[in-house]
């Protein structure tokens, strides 16, 4: 059975956290940079002193939409004894990886679930999402408690070096995240995934969250679900250029790697996923809409490990790949925005047993169950 992701706690200004990040991380920062920049030479086709090159590009879009954050990735280039090049290229994975190809590869990735107080026993807000992709980064997670100077504190599920991923705030802020590739990707420089939900979960607002997605220039294509613990939830299904939003149904809503806005769908930017994307969210789907009204988090545990189309299920396995790297479950997690607390299963969940981690608290205190 995997072993708990590492659980680290970060403070202070934003340099002062990446610092702080870095040095606890750094075995883990040096990992994900072992697997992910011989990955772009392969798959994008770039030398080292490319992909760095297009690192500095981005370093200078991110300093001028956020100056804090490119401090904080200062810090963890600083705290980890790594360039910052290649700490800003792997923050820019998806960007390198698939906004350079013009929709050339398919998207194999994640399965996200949202259940709003409509849909529940308890009258909360459930969002697990099935994280999915390159098996080796597994060694890479890592959980981050922050409490950043002037922002609000969060925790964040993310590859070690990286600055956002999945996370929830104190304000009630939830971001999970699901690779699309779409004909709008042309490899534009605009703001990587990483950054753009770091800046959604530092939000205090929700119309905030939604204004910092929809208003930045965005280097690739992406689907993006921003939840509040009051029990609203929107998909947002964006590409460089456009940016759908998708709704709940009856309280629940499901998604995977394909655009579901039919407007999209008609515009004709939405080809690039594998067979398995039509139906891990039509299944999530199946799985839980009987049990609307009484959705429960052992319903979302068990939907989460549900192996229906093995190997490639909601509960992903090792298999082979033609023409693109293996994926599997490398992490589940369900966000209770109300109650503060997140269930992670480090791999796959059927493999393993969810903990819990907490919000950070106002005594400093983190709490691992």
């Amino acid at each position: 059975m995997p072993q708990p992701f590492p659980v680290y706690e970060i403070e202070g200004g934003a340099h002062e956290c990446g610092v702080s990040h870095g040095k606890q991380a750094a075995e883990r920062v040096a990992r994900t940079l072992e697997i992910y920049l011989p990955a772009f030479t392969r798959q994008a086709k770039l030398t080292l002193e490319e992909i760095r090159e297009r690192a500095r590009a981005y370093a200078a879009a991110i300093t001028d939409l956020d100056r804090d954050i490119m401090r904080e990735l200062e810090g963890i280039a600083s705290g980890s004894g790594q360039r910052l090049e290649d700490i800003v290229a792997v923050n820019c994975r998806t960007e390198i990886l698939y906004g350079s190809l013009s929709g050339a590869m398919p998207a194999p990735e994640c399965t996200t679930i949202v259940a709003l107080p409509e849909a529940t026993r308890d009258g909360g807000i459930l969002v697990g999402k099935n994280w999915d992709w390159r098996s080796a980064c597994v060694d890479a997670v890592v959980v981050l408690k922050i409490r950043q100077t002037g922002k609000p504190a969060l925790t964040l599920i993310v590859e070690a070096g990286m600055v956002g991923r999945d996370a929830f705030n104190e304000d009630g802020i939830v971001v999970c995240g699901n690779l699309l590739v779409s004909n709008d990707d042309k490899g534009q420089v605009g703001v990587p995934v990483p950054i753009l939900r770091r800046r959604i979960v530092q939000a205090r607002y929700f119309y905030e969250a939604i204004d910092m997605l929809v208003r930045s220039p965005r280097g690739a294509s992406g689907n993006y679900l921003i939840a509040h613990r009051d029990g609203v939830a929107i998909d947002f299904e964006t590409s460089p250029n456009h940016a759908f939003p998708v709704y709940p149904d009856r309280g629940l809503l499901t998604h995977s790697n394909h655009f579901q806005s039919t407007v999209a769908q008609a515009a004709g930017i939405a080809k690039y996923y594998t067979g398995d994307s039509l139906y891990r969210d039509f299944r999530a789907r199946q799985l839980l809409e009987a049990k609307i009204g009484s959705i429960t988090l052992d319903d979302i545990k068990a939907t989460l490990r549900d192996h229906f189309g093995y190997p490639r299920a909601i509960c992903r396995h090792p298999h082979d790949y033609p023409g693109s790297e293996p994926t599997v479950t490398i992490s589940s997690q369900i966000f209770d925005p109300k109650t503060g607390v997140v269930h992670i299963a480090a791999g796959q969940p059927c493999e393993s047993e969810y903990v819990t981690v907490t919000l950070p608290s106002r005594d400093r205190q983190i709490v691992v169950a």
